[in-house]
């Protein structure tokens, strides 16, 4: 039987069960909640911990942790898989393994990725089922990750559902959706899983979801990077290796899968398909931007969940079987990718933070759909177009395949932020960035920010009022304090960087709102117009270059010598000038 023992790994608080296996059981005491339960209900937290609890008493290649602890206080559960029981990034990594994260329930009415990742660890820590398939690969599971909006569980959230019978909510207790906040990481648990995210950096990292909309064959879709959020030599291997063979594996499984898209009609070039784009804000998006692979699943919510649930243990079996079976050529890969985008070459060019589709390029693909019907409804008396199940048909689309980069900018050699920047530090740190501090105060020459017609929306959006601007950029002399903040570029998580701070990002935190508060000046100026009859004339006896420039423009514009009003703001906006420094200017500077 195992021990519990504590052990203290960054900040995580790891249960170690160390020691012989018990007695064997049999199968029957092994059976997951989802398989008692007629394959169509899903544990809730107590059942899925106490079955986690279970799996590791019993094997030692599984091991248990927790990531964090949410704000109703519960605690988010890690299974950490590996052939020799190891539990720590470096000590799997000196053996030449690599590691594959994936998660479930981050969106908790969309379990599927849960049921599926209990029944696989099992299947491989006590059964030794695909016996060489930890061999080059461990496996890092998080069954829940939104575990307050799981506990959330009831009929009424995704009514539409082909199954389980229960389920949570898609957003946690805070009302946060977390596959939108990989940037900003306003939630505690999305801030649990980057720290996570950050001191093991995956090379694989999978994130199980359910979609609707449009309805077809396939039980499953999928997302991954297309266009170039990935450094360009993972991009390539990606697409030619990892995409190619997991295709090729899961039709051959019997479950074929197909891209995560948008169905476009546009008259110039017919009804074609675009493959989504995932910009860093979206789980799949953020593991491309730190140069690893994102796999989004989409599985498809009309399909009956024991057929979704049975495609994703697929899409985990294939996943580590892909990359165990070419670990050193993906080990050689990331180490080039992170390399280059550190380098100066990288950022000789201008960087995309973001892009679209140019639809310059496609191939005609096999779509597997259902024949439509549309009917005049009974019920509504409108039309009603349904699919029959019984007629499935092929269809030949154009799949757009080319992308363009948009919202370009020149990346600096460095970022600096004031220290006063708390909640912008603190990001740094969650998403493991390295960074520096200035030793001394300091006037460094850097390329500032002025906001310019800001607009911010009516109503929040994901929790923030979030903001459009325009802006004008200087080259200034700021002063800058000992304890101040030096971001280099040249590190393999600048893409993420520049995401967060860059205003034009679609994702930035100029975006999000952290700094609304540099838009216009903080002061309520107070002093009134009245007050200038008497500031105006010691300014004028102080200050012989200001009496030269107010005689001249008195000489130079008869309107303004007649204007009382005019006037008196003339001193005004000098007195501005000096209380209110730096208006409308981003504190963060950019070291070019």
């Amino acid at each position: 039987m195992k021990t519990y023992l504590k052990l203290f790994y960054l900040p995580l608080i790891v249960l170690l069960f160390a020691g012989c296996k018990k007695q064997s059981l049999n199968e029957e005491d092994f059976l997951t909640y989802y398989e008692k339960n007629d394959f169509n209900h899903t544990p809730g937290y107590a059942e899925t911990i106490e079955y986690c609890k279970l799996l590791v008493n019993h094997s030692a290649k599984i091991n248990y942790t927790t990531i964090g602890i949410s704000p109703q206080g519960r605690e988010i559960p890690l299974l950490i898989v590996d052939k020799d029981g190891m539990t720590t990034p470096e000590g799997i990594r000196k053996t030449g393994r690599l590691i594959v994260l994936a998660e479930a329930c981050i969106h908790a009415g969309e379990p599927d990725g849960k049921d599926a990742g209990l029944m696989f660890i099992r299947d491989i820590g006590l059964y030794n089922k695909y016996e060489s398939i930890l061999d080059n690969v461990s496996f890092l599971f998080i069954p829940i990750l939104n575990v307050d909006g799981h506990e959330d569980f009831g009929e009424h959230y995704r009514i539409n559902q082909n199954g389980p019978v229960e389920v949570g909510a898609r957003f946690t207790a805070q009302r946060f959706n977390m596959n939108r906040d990989f940037i900003k990481a306003d939630a505690p648990e999305t801030r649990a899983f980057l720290k996570l995210y950050s001191q093991w950096i995956p090379e694989l990292f999978i994130d199980v979801h359910v979609t609707n909309g449009a309805d077809f064959q396939y039980v499953s879709t999928y997302g991954l990077d297309q266009c170039g959020y990935l450094a360009p030599n993972m991009l390539i291997w990606s697409k030619n290796v990892f995409e190619k063979e997991l295709n090729a594996k899961m039709k051959e499984s019997g479950y074929p899968i197909f891209p995560y898209f948008t169905m476009l009609n546009i008259p110039d070039f017919g009804i074609g398909i675009l493959p989504d784009v995932f910009p860093p804000q979206y789980s799949n998006g953020y593991a491309a931007a730190n140069n690893r692979i994102g796999l989004l699943i989409e599985n498809h919510i009309y399909k009956p969940y024991k057929e979704r649930v049975n495609a994703t243990y697929l899409y985990f079996k294939h996943s580590l079987e892909i990359i165990g079976q070419n670990n050193k050529t993906l080990a050689q890969k990331v180490k080039i990718a992170d390399q280059y985008i550190a380098s100066p070459e990288f950022r000789r060019d201008s960087f995309p933070l973001m892009y679209k589709h140019d639809m310059k390029e496609s191939i005609n693909t096999d779509y597997l759909a259902w024949k439509d019907t549309t009917v005049i409804s009974d019920l509504s008396g409108g039309k009603w177009t349904y699919y029959n199940y019984s007629t499935p048909v092929t269809i030949q689309y154009p799949l757009f395949t080319s992308y363009k980069e948009d919202v370009k900018i020149k990346l600096s050699e460095a970022y600096i932020i004031p220290q006063e920047q708390l909640e912008t530090i603190e990001l740094l740190d969650i998403h493991g960035v390295f960074y520096e501090r200035l030793d001394k105060d300091s006037i460094i020459e850097v390329e500032t920010y002025h906001f310019t017609e800001a607009e911010w929306a009516k109503i929040p959006y994901e929790g923030r009022v979030t903001l459009i601007t325009k802006y004008i950029t200087l080259q200034e002399k700021v002063k800058y304090h000992a304890g101040d903040v030096i971001v280099p570029s040249s590190q393999p998580k600048i893409k993420i960087v520049a995401n967060m701070l860059e205003p034009k990002s679609p994702t930035s935190l100029v975006y999000w709102g952290f700094y609304n508060n540099f838009i216009k000046a903080p002061n309520e100026f107070w002093i009134r117009l009245s007050y200038m009859e008497v500031k105006g004339r010691e300014m004028l006896d102080k200050d012989p270059a200001l009496k030269s420039e107010f005689e001249e423009k008195k000489k130079n514009d008869p309107s303004f010598a007649k204007d009382p009003n005019a006037i008196l703001n003339f001193f005004m906006s000098k007195i501005r000038e000096s209380v209110e420094i730096g208006v409308n200017r981003y504190p963060i500077g950019r070291i070019m």
